[in-house]
């Protein structure tokens, strides 16, 4: 039986997103965390609890999602996160993207499944946490891999087209299904 919550998230798009490739492949070469392949940089809209037949929501999460029209989410600014995720990583705002992470916690939530962390998420992409890297940062590596991404953090935007619904036991990553939004009908 699968105990582990699943990952909804997005694939964030657009030039920035090579910027911040290269902030990840920095701080990792620095501090030893990752080797190649590195993980894919993903912006978690919400996690899900798997205490019911996980194919029953994809029908409910394609629904929300396809409501919606791809949009542009903002990048600024470190996001880290202290033990015991000792993560580092951008802030991402956007109040479409909490209105949509609400809609799907309002869904998920009404048809039984226990969402976690959807509305009440502060949202951002991690560049390094521990998690699924070769070693644990010190608490000192930690703080100065925030300061690196407090310095050198690239501002922009990056466009969301799609999510994907991730099952936890990677790496290597496994994409169970895809959802994309409405096509844009000014294209």
């Amino acid at each position: 039986m699968h105990h582990k919550p699943f990952y909804l998230v997005a694939i964030p798009e657009g030039d920035i997103m090579t910027d911040l490739s290269r902030l990840q492949k920095f701080i990792s070469r620095r501090f030893g965390m990752y080797s190649a392949p590195y993980p894919d940089l993903h912006l978690t809209v919400g996690v899900i609890e798997p205490q019911k037949n996980m194919a029953k929501c994809y029908p409910i999460l394609d629904e929300v999602i396809k409501s919606y029209q791809p949009f542009s989410v903002h990048i600024g600014g470190e996001r880290c996160f202290g033990e015991p995720y000792s993560s580092v990583g951008v802030a991402v705002t956007s109040p479409m993207l909490a209105r949509l992470a609400g809609e799907l916690e309002g869904a998920l939530t009404k048809a039984g499944y226990a969402p976690r962390t959807f509305s009440e998420w502060d949202f951002h992409i991690s560049l390094v946490t521990p998690l699924f890297a070769r070693r644990h940062w010190s608490q000192e590596e930690y703080l100065e891999a925030c300061r690196i991404v407090a310095q050198h953090s690239p501002g922009g935007w990056c466009r969301l087209n799609h999510l994907e619904l991730w099952d936890p036991d990677f790496p290597p990553l496994k994409v169970i299904e895809r959802f994309s939004f409405a096509k844009d009908s000014s294209t």
